[in-house]
């Protein structure tokens, strides 16, 4: 492997791939399963096309590939040091809403720079999920988070928590609290306090709740203040759930990350 380290800001338009420490060794990067067929199949790339691979040090190489099939082999040309994530730990506590919402959630979550996102339900939640159905939904929301980590040019994968319950959610935010964590409730119902009022001396991490379709009931909405999330409005208007998370992790990365 390249001793030297390169450090450049910005995005390259080379396909980039997410590998294991096992996956590169004296310079040289195996890759296999989806993400080879991808290479081979998809991008039809030869020998001596370069692709960008991340490692889990955050260390971006470039990669001259050599062989490429249901085994892509390449050499490391050279090790990139580039920082693209965002300084502010942001989770995502979604509600769980129908369709093709949730996707929509999770592609656009983590280009806005999201670490975790957790989806739950609550009394309003409208989508009824069986253990096996939450389990493929699960599977897919990763498969989403890994296309679009890749995409936007991420250094790190977002972690894409299993569907929580309110209880389990109640817990979180309770031992989020204990740790010093910045916890907000997008809630229609404040009227005093917007998110721009919301003081915090330059938090290091952030979670942020959104309701499903249904919102959150009076009772839920105490229940998570007990347990130390502070109410805060968006704005005048009522905004869908698959919008108001995305409103709101663009409003934090601007005042607290690197979005801006």
């Amino acid at each position: 492997m390249s001793g030297s380290v390169t450090f450049f800001k910005g995005v390259s338009n080379l396909a980039r791939f997410f590998v294991q420490a096992n996956q590169i060794k004296n310079g040289t990067v195996v890759i296999v399963g989806d993400d080879a067929h991808h290479i081979t199949r998809v991008l039809r790339l030869q020998p001596g096309s370069l692709v960008e691979c991340v490692d889990q040090d955050e260390q971006v190489h470039q990669v001259e590939l050599q062989e490429l099939g249901t085994v892509v082999v390449g050499s490391v040309q050279q090790t990139l040091g580039l920082s693209q994530e965002s300084p502010l730990h942001l989770t995502l506590f979604q509600g769980l809403a129908k369709g093709d919402k949730m996707d929509l959630v999770i592609q656009k979550a983590v280009e806005l720079g999201v670490h975790e996102i957790i989806p739950f339900t609550s009394r309003y939640t409208v989508v009824k999920l069986t253990e096996k159905q939450a389990t493929t939904r699960h599977e897919r929301w990763e498969r989403i988070a890994h296309e679009a980590a890749k995409q936007c040019g991420r250094t790190r994968l977002p972690v894409i928590h299993q569907l929580h319950s309110f209880a389990q959610v109640l817990t979180s935010i309770q031992t989020r609290r204990s740790g010093g964590e910045l916890v907000l409730l997008a809630y229609e119902g404040e009227k005093h306090q917007g998110l721009k009022q919301v003081d915090a001396h330059h938090p290091t991490a952030v979670s942020v709740l959104i309701g499903p379709e249904g919102g959150f009931s009076s009772e839920e909405v105490a229940d998570l203040a007990q347990v130390g999330a502070h109410t805060c409005s968006l704005g005048p208007r009522i905004l869908r759930t698959e919008t108001a998370g995305l409103v709101a992790l663009s409003l934090l990365g601007y005042k607290w990350g690197d979005l801006g």
